[in-house]
């Protein structure tokens, strides 16, 4: 049953509503150049009435700058006005801006896709949030995670994946006249016959081995190449240019592997990381609006099919909540 006393509580509106909504406002009336010499002093002392203004008004020139330079790919043109009934005119360089920010978000998302480049040499390839399995030539499977892309590259010597970006993982068909290797950021992870993952963070690459044998070379700028050799459980990163780490053991790769059972697996991950882990698996932008330095670490598991629910859990745990601005944009603050 529910208790009348929550129903009226659900009825009052939430101040802090009024102060977002005021803040949008100034942000297209001001629009791209500032606004006139009138309308800069209304905002300097509508800032000043309340302390709560600044920081939503810089919310919403955040958002606005997590498009990046892509406004620049839109034209606006400053002389144009236009006419509605019953309205007084306007320039369409305040009331575009609205319009702009969305449209600049969702040509943010598609962005994010392949780059030429990667499209011309990839043979394979995954969308955000998309998963695929793939058979390759000799029998061997590939599954790739988000946003992944993979060339291929088999001839009697040898089979040749080069990871492109992302993240896949290889159930290899044992084949001992021709290695297997996978190659990523300058370093191999070389199988007979066994089931592990490559990952290629941008600034390192991770292999995680969930059965049988796998050898790791990363070249150094210097001494030639390093090698170490993973077994069932283990992991181990690598920087381009620079030897592997230090070996870790998670059984069975539980927690570097979680994707392929439909879950991210968060084990005291800094808030930070942690959104940006789950900002793989989502076209657009996840943004944070808080100092994340004072957020506590998050231990969660996320199914990738509710994420952002996962999301508003994690920011409620935080004291902190969620506005979803276009279906590319979720505001964390």
């Amino acid at each position: 049953m529910t208790d009348p006393d929550e129903d009226r509580l659900s009825d009052v509106p939430d101040p802090r509503d009024a102060v977002d909504a005021a803040a949008q406002d100034w942000f297209l009336r001001l629009g791209l150049d500032g606004g006139d010499a009138a309308a800069q002093a209304e905002f300097r002392a509508w800032l000043a009435a309340d302390p709560r203004h600044k920081p939503a008004y810089d919310e919403v020139r955040a958002a606005w700058d997590a498009a990046g330079d892509l406004a620049s790919a839109f034209a606006l043109e400053d002389e144009v006005t236009t006419v509605t009934p019953m309205r007084r005119r306007r320039p369409i360089r305040q009331i575009a801006v609205g319009g702009l920010l969305a449209a600049c978000l969702a040509l943010f998302a598609a962005g994010a896709a392949l780059d030429l480049p990667t499209a011309l040499r990839a043979d394979h390839a995954t969308a955000a949030g998309e998963q695929r399995r793939v058979a390759l030539p000799d029998g061997s499977t590939a599954f790739l995670n988000t946003d992944t892309a993979i060339a291929v590259d088999y001839s009697a010597a040898g089979r040749r994946i080069t990871l492109l970006k992302g993240e896949a993982l290889f159930e290899v068909a044992k084949d001992t006249a021709r290695p297997f290797d996978v190659l990523a950021l300058g370093g191999r992870a070389r199988a007979l016959g066994t089931v592990y993952a490559v990952r290629d963070a941008g600034d390192a690459a991770e292999v995680t081995v969930a059965e049988g044998t796998v050898r790791v070379s990363a070249p150094l700028a210097v001494d030639g190449e390093s090698a170490v050799t993973l077994r069932a459980g283990d992991h181990v990163s690598y920087r381009p240019g620079g030897a592997p780490g230090a070996v870790g053991h998670d059984e069975d790769g539980a927690r570097q592997l979680a994707w392929r059972r439909g879950v991210i697996v968060l084990d005291g991950t800094p808030f930070a990381r942690a959104l940006a882990e789950i900002d793989r698996y989502r076209p657009g932008k996840i943004l944070l609006l808080a100092d994340a330095a004072k957020l506590e670490p998050v231990t969660a598991r996320l199914s990738l099919t509710a994420l952002d629910g996962g999301i508003r859990a994690l920011a409620a745990t935080h004291g902190l909540r969620v506005t979803q601005v276009t279906d590319y944009l979720l505001i964390v603050r």
